[in-house]
């Protein structure tokens, strides 16, 4: 794994804590949309060779980072919530 690769799954989550937290309206389409972003983004740049030869896996390791990412994006929520 590149670099590049963890420096855009950490900005995915990065976003999700973000929208989780500060935006109201609209905070699910936003992290969802940040997180598909960032995910396929990180694979074809940062893993192409994951992508090209086995699709399967790359599909399930992006599965598995949108799991990860609405875990944090619900965390956030919570955290918004008690503040308020």
């Amino acid at each position: 794994m590149s670099l590049i690769a963890v420096m855009l799954f950490l900005l995915g989550f990065a976003a999700s804590w973000v929208a989780g937290r500060y935006v109201i309206k609209g905070a699910a389409v936003l992290q969802g949309g940040a997180i598909g972003i960032c995910g396929v983004a990180a694979l074809v740049f940062g893993m192409p060779d994951v992508w090209a030869n086995s699709f399967v896996w790359a599909v399930i390791a992006l599965a598995i980072y949108g799991l990860v990412g609405a875990l944090i994006f619900r965390s956030a929520q919570g955290v918004r919530e008690r503040a308020e």
